[in-house]
């Protein structure tokens, strides 16, 4: 076996955590201890940090895992790795490492493969304004305290939103009050400051155009759904956390961002599917959900008058639920549209 290919099994042993004693390795592969001592000073050399134990019971062990060892990887596995990380640029998620781990990877491509990465690097693309604006390292924290079950902090800056006195205090029918805002029609005034938060995360759910994290917040003692690009300085602590009952995360999400952030709900109800359903009210805008007397709607508005008339346009019987009110907007609407037609006909 040649010392490159032996250098580099051995960087496959320690990457398992194993320890191993010199013994056992020149026994392995059928070399003497003194090679397997140059091995371990030239993979010191080369910047693996690789300590040793004397005795019966030690051997030599990989204590960093700061420099990665070599990844060998069929040719599929490293077209998948680089079309994820192109995708991962072009959901605005980019970094620099993934800048350099696909222009390594790329080298390393067959030719037909490396057009194909190069392609879906330049074909996707984040719109203006569509951005989600999130530092990488909040999710890799967040996703991390998640799975450690540990609790995060981070300070908060939620949008002051117009005409509403305080739109995250209470949610209109149970669901989790939300810290978040909507970019399609809030039109924010400006942001409060930032406060800081402790938090029992429990799930990151991208939706539309943002990432959320839905959390336990223990300062308020609710369930809470805050915006990841109105984070800053998220650390995961240590502090263990007893998992505790919560609603369905995607759920939340949903109806945080469609309903609750505004100050009218508005339920209708239809005979047609829910699939006619979402071409209506996209599922960033609406909850649409399936019930034993017909399909639900559930969205959010800031302005009666604008549901009238989106409710004028739908191609199908859709019946309003609640609020009374915008009965009195759709027969407003009625009006004016009437008054328009009477008009353009004398004309």
């Amino acid at each position: 076996m040649q010392s490159e290919t032996r250098l580099l099994s051995l960087l496959g042993l320690f990457a398992s955590g194993r320890s191993c004693t010199a013994v056992e390795l020149a026994s392995r592969f059928d070399v003497t201890p003194r090679t397997i001592r140059r091995d371990i000073a030239a993979l010191r050399d080369l910047g693996y940090i690789i300590s040793s134990a004397p005795g019966l019971t030690g051997g030599y062990r990989a204590e960093s895992r700061t420099v990665l060892p070599p990844l060998q990887l069929e040719a599929g596995e490293a077209l998948a790795t680089a079309v994820g990380l192109a995708l991962l640029r072009g959901a605005g998620l980019d970094t620099e490492h993934a800048e350099s781990a696909t222009t390594k990877l790329q080298t390393m491509l067959p030719a037909a493969m490396r057009a194909t990465v190069a392609d879906i690097s330049t074909a996707v693309s984040v719109s203006e304004g569509h951005a989600p604006g999130v530092d990488i390292s909040a999710v890799i924290t967040l996703a991390s305290a998640i799975n450690a079950s540990t609790i995060a902090t981070f300070d908060y800056r939620k949008m002051q939103r117009p005409d509403v006195d305080d739109p995250t205090v209470t949610g209109p029918t149970g669901d989790p009050t939300v810290d978040t805002s909507r970019t399609a029609t809030a039109a924010p005034t400006g942001d409060h400051p930032s406060t800081p938060r402790r938090v029992e995360p429990i799930r990151l759910v991208v939706f539309g155009a943002h990432w959320y994290l839905f959390a336990f917040d223990l300062d308020r003692d609710d369930h809470r759904v805050f915006r990841l690009d109105r984070m800053n300085r998220v650390h995961a602590t240590t502090l263990s956390i007893t998992p505790r009952e919560h609603p369905d995360p995607e759920a939340a999400v949903s109806a945080a961002v469609t309903t609750t952030a505004y100050p009218h709900t508005v339920v209708l109800r239809t005979a047609a599917s829910a699939r006619e359903a979402k071409e209506w009210f996209p599922t960033r805008s609406a909850t649409i959900t399936e019930a034993a007397d017909g399909v639900r709607i559930t969205c959010g508005f800031w302005d009666l008058r604008w549901v009238a008339a989106t409710l004028a346009s739908i191609p199908a019987e859709i019946e309003v639920l609640h609020p009374p009110e915008l009965i009195d907007a759709l027969r407003d609407h009625a009006e004016r549209a009437q008054a328009v037609v009477e008009a353009s006909i004398t004309t």
